[in-house]
């Protein structure tokens, strides 16, 4: 049994701005801009504007009504206020290879 005591989303999401787990990707020359969080697990896809997140938290407690937001939904929202992201600029070539990896389609 672990010891370590589980963190509220907002503590968590805090953790994650902090250590630099939030990122901003910037394609070019489309202009389109892709939230990721790096998680735990492995990387969620973020979209603030429209209050949603790959990860299953969201899938099966958010949507279903269990609680109003993920920590990674959170945790972009901070960032986005405090301006704590890594921001990574991209050509669009690369942009269905990154969407592809960050959503496991396979």
């Amino acid at each position: 049994m672990s010891s370590r005591r589980r963190l509220e989303p907002e503590e968590e999401a805090r953790r994650l701005t902090e250590e630099g787990r939030v990122k901003r990707y910037v394609f070019t020359p489309s202009g389109r801009v892709v939230w990721v969080v790096v998680g735990r697990k492995r990387d969620y896809v973020v979209m603030p504007e429209v209050n949603y997140c790959t990860c299953d938290d969201y899938f099966f407690r958010v949507i279903r009504g269990h609680k109003p937001s993920c920590y990674h939904l959170v945790a972009v929202k901070e960032a986005i206020t405090e301006g704590n992201y890594i921001a990574v600029d991209e050509e669009d070539y690369w942009f269905w290879y990154l969407i592809d990896e960050w959503l496991d389609w396979g």
